[in-house]
C-alpha cells in the first residue's frame, strides 16, 4: 500500500469527522465518507469502526494545538507558567458547543488523548526543575502534578459541561485552577500563575483559537 496515499486518505476521513462534529451533524461512515468524497469501503480499509476514527479525531484535536502551544509558548518564563497557559487554551479551543457535546461523549478518548500528549508539559516542568533561577520548584512539585492531572482530565469534562451553560472561558478555567493547585504552589503564587496565564492567551492566543476553530470546521 502506497505509504503516502494511505497518510492523505486518513487524513481525508479524519477531516471529515471535525467537519461535520463542528458542524452538528451526526457522524456515520456513509456521512464522514460522503463528507470526504470517497467510497464507503474505503473507510475500512483504515479504520475498524467509529470509535476507532473518533479517538484519532480527538487525539489529531489535541496534538494539533500541543505543536501550536509548544512553539509559541517556548519563550515564555518561568516554564510551569506554559502548563498554567496550556490549560486555558484547551479549555478555549473546543468551546463551540458541537465540538463540547461531541468530546463529552467520549471522556474515556479525551482522557487517552490528553496522556499521549503530555511528553510537552513533562520537558517544560523537568525545564523548570533544572532551572537554577526557579530554587523553589523541586521534583516534588512535579510529582504532584502527575498526581493532579488525571484528576485534571476528568474534571476537563465538568469543565466544558460549564461552558455550554453559557459559562466564560475565563471563570470555567479560574475555577477548575482554584480548585486544583497543580503543582502546590503557596496560595498567592498559584493565584498569580493564574492571573499571568490569563492575560497571556487574552493578549496572544485568543485572536489564534478563534482563527483556527474556524479553519476546523
Amino acid at each position: 500500500m502506497n505509504i503516502k496515499k494511505t497518510k492523505k486518505t486518513k487524513a481525508r476521513l479524519i477531516k471529515a469527522v471535525h467537519s461535520i462534529i463542528a458542524s452538528g451533524d451526526k457522524a456515520s461512515v456513509t456521512s464522514i465518507t460522503k463528507r470526504a468524497k470517497l467510497a464507503y469501503g474505503t473507510f475500512y480499509r483504515y479504520f475498524k469502526d467509529l470509535d476507532e476514527i473518533y479517538y484519532k479525531a480527538i487525539e489529531e484535536l489535541l496534538f494539533d494545538l500541543a505543536v501550536k502551544l509548544e512553539s509559541d509558548l517556548k519563550d515564555i518564563y518561568p516554564a510551569p507558567l506554559r502548563v498554567y497557559v496550556t490549560w486555558y487554551t484547551v479549555i478555549d479551543f473546543y468551546k463551540d458547543k458541537n465540538t463540547a457535546t461531541w468530546l463529552l461523549e467520549h471522556p474515556g478518548k479525551i482522557n487517552q488523548a490528553f496522556l499521549d500528549t503530555q511528553p510537552m508539559s513533562e520537558a517544560w516542568i523537568q525545564e523548570a526543575i533544572n532551572d537554577p533561577k526557579l530554587p523553589s520548584f523541586t521534583k516534588k512539585n512535579a510529582d504532584h502534578y502527575i498526581k493532579v492531572r488525571t484528576y485534571l482530565f476528568w474534571m476537563y469534562a465538568n469543565a466544558l459541561k460549564e461552558i455550554l451553560k453559557g459559562k466564560k472561558t475565563v471563570d470555567v478555567y479560574s475555577e477548575l485552577m482554584s480548585a486544583s493547585n497543580i503543582f502546590n504552589f503557596s496560595n498567592d503564587t498559584h493565584h498569580l500563575y493564574i492571573k499571568k496565564s490569563i492575560k497571556y492567551f487574552e493578549e496572544n492566543l485568543s485572536d489564534w483559537s478563534k482563527k483556527r476553530r474556524k479553519e476546523i470546521t
